[in-house]
């Protein structure tokens, strides 16, 4: 547009389109010679004006200093009330000044955005666009209407996205990589053939061969290295997981360092926080950490360490030790039956 400005000497050149359906937006109104006679607003056109197809997408360039001259003379004799800067067309056109127009003939690029019905149809358009380009780069996305993918995401080919999934910001995937279903992935890396499933990854770098979810929440600034399995419920925050290690369901692992081959038990937790700092908690190669275990940060589990199931550890745990932190079991024999007979 702006080299047509240019080479055609014009004191105002307009942006226009074509429109099926063309209401609500001014109309351009052609001379005898198809040159520009002025712009129309929709509530002052006439009928005749209103069947014209060709309108005014609000884009200008201007002569600077003739624009300054017509906004003077711009008036409010209008439907609205309202001084309009398609009026200085007209004016130009009365000082027999050069106006001409630029086609644009793909109308999607000029879409006016004046609510959130027309946000949602240009954002509709630009999702198609983005899932066109990564299917032709060799991207499966099985439902691309309900996919949704940022400009800046970069995709190796034969990955595939599953329905409902929103890659955005500055991601990356690589190939035979599986995303989703219903997956939110943001500012992450993911690594070669990795699958997260119905998981929420933000601000972090998974490795290759990484298993997550479903309902898994991997939180910013977690780095997860390669053949992981993050399983169901299972919360990861600041914390790095080495190669092998599995933490299969219902566990938090915050600001924590975890060696290889771990295994954690179901409903394992680091407990980070005491109410004013963040601890650390650090878990050496091939330690096995039992179900409902609580680790009381700061505290470490050297290699090979055995944390018995339902324990409470407050202390480092040395290589190759099995530590257990229970309250002593008590059985009363008929009392649950007396308990009973009370209620």
């Amino acid at each position: 547009m702006f080299e047509h400005h240019e080479s055609s000497q014009s004191k105002a050149t307009i942006l226009t389109t074509k429109l099926e359906n063309p209401t609500g937006y001014g109309r351009v109104v052609r001379n005898e010679h198809n040159g520009v006679e002025k712009i129309v607003e929709h509530k002052d056109a006439s009928d005749i004006e209103r069947n014209i197809n060709e309108i005014n997408t609000g884009t200008y360039c201007f002569d600077n200093e003739a624009l300054f001259e017509a906004l003077a003379k711009v008036g409010n004799d209008n439907v609205q009330g309202e001084y309009y800067v398609t009026d200085v067309i007209e004016i130009l056109k009365q000082q027999n000044d050069k106006v001409s127009a630029y086609v644009v003939e793909d109308a999607n690029e000029t879409i006016g955005i004046n609510d959130k019905v027309a946000l949602a149809e240009a954002s509709k358009i630009m999702q198609r666009r983005i899932n066109e380009a990564h299917l032709r780069n060799g991207v499966t996305i099985l439902d691309p209407e309900n996919t949704y993918i940022s400009a800046e995401v970069s995709i190796e080919a034969d990955a595939t996205i599953y329905p409902g999934s929103v890659i955005s910001g500055q991601t990356t995937i690589d190939s035979e990589t599986h995303i989703g279903p219903n997956s939110e992935i943001s500012n992450s890396i993911i690594g070669e053939a990795a699958h997260i499933r119905q998981s929420v990854v933000s601000n972090s770098k998974i490795g290759n061969k990484v298993k997550i979810g479903p309902y898994a929440h991997i939180r910013p600034e977690t780095t997860i290295k390669d053949d992981v399995k993050i399983g169901n419920f299972v919360e990861v925050k600041k914390s790095e997981i080495a190669q092998g290690t599995k933490v299969s369901h219902l566990s938090y692992i915050g600001d924590a360092s975890l060696g290889e081959e771990v295994n954690i038990g179901s409903g394992a937790v680091t407990v980070n926080y005491d109410g004013s700092n963040k601890h650390n908690t650090v878990i050496g190669d091939q330690a096995f950490i039992g179900c409902n275990v609580n680790l009381i940060a700061p505290v470490t589990i050297e290699n090979g360490g055995f944390v018995a199931a339902g324990s409470t550890i407050t202390k480092d745990v040395p290589e190759e030790s099995l530590a257990f932190g229970r309250a002593k079991q008590v059985n009363k024999e008929g009392y649950a039956k007396k308990l009973m007979n009370k209620k």
